[in-house]
Formats: C-alpha cells, structure tokens, sequence
C-alpha cells in the first residue's frame, strides 16, 4: 500500500508521465507503470512505447517530469503479433484509464493492454485507501469488464 501512498504523493500522475513521455517518443504506449524507490524523488513511472516495430523504453519521474529514454528494442513476431491487435482497438489506453477510475476515483498505478483471456483488453491497477484494484477493460468497447481488490499484493 505504500506505492499507493507514494504515487498519489507524486507531482506528475501516471497520465501526465504517459503525455511528456509521448512527447519525447511519438508511438503507442502498451504499458506504464509507477515504480517506487528508496527515496521520494526517485520515484519514477516506467512506460514502453513502440515506435517503428521497436519497443523503446521512456522513464519520467514522477517528481519533477524529466524525461529519460532508455533500453528499445526490436519487436518479436508475438509482440508484433499483440500490437497489431492492439492497434485495431476502438478504446485508448487513456480512456480506458478514464473508465477504469470513473467510480474508483484513486490513484492509477499501472496500465497496460493485454491479450488475457483470449480477447484483447487493457489492465488497470489502481491504488484507493489501503486497495489496490485490478480493473478490466474491453479495449474494443471501453466497457469495465471486471474491477476487484488485488489480494496479490
């Protein structure tokens, strides 16, 4: 629960990292992710954006909004197999954010589309009180599939 505490603590929010990241990177982001550190101004949000089938890794902190670039590597013939799909999603992983914390109203700590399940969807993990929720969405009509209290971590 501390990540919560940190991350809701922090001057940038996981959407604003997502925007200064998709300024310094032009491309699709498939995952963002806070991660926090030792000390508070370390604390940093992790975010892969894929760029010309390369997934190039961009880190911002969640501080001050510096932006970093960081590994990028070449896409397998699975992830691009996953991008593609992604690609012909009629949702964003911004809205989908918006709708997974439309009732929650927290603190998002992770965002990510995903394959699970046979269909694709996005994963949002969203900290609230001493929660952290794992909220589905189907990328393809931007409904909330599922919302539930993590217990994994």
């Amino acid at each position: 629960m501390k990540e919560t505490v940190a991350a809701s603590q922090s001057k940038i929010s996981l959407e604003q990292a997502m925007t200064l990241a998709n300024k310094t990177v032009a491309g699709n982001i498939i995952i963002a992710g806070f991660d926090q550190e030792d000390r508070m101004e370390d604390n940093h949000y992790e975010i892969k954006i894929i760029a010309n089938n390369n997934e190039q890794e961009v880190i911002v902190n969640a501080n001050t909004g510096e932006v970093i670039k960081d590994e990028i590597e070449r896409l397998d013939k699975e992830d691009l197999a996953e991008y593609n799909t992604m690609k012909q999603a009629k949702t964003s992983l911004p809205q989908a954010i918006k709708n997974a914390n439309k009732t929650l109203n927290g603190t998002v700590l992770e965002a990510e589309f995903d394959m699970d399940y046979g269909k694709p969807i996005y994963k949002i993990e969203i900290g609230k009180g001493n929660q952290i929720y794992d909220v589905v969405v189907d990328s393809m009509t931007g409904k909330v599939l599922s919302s539930h209290v993590d217990h994994d971590d």
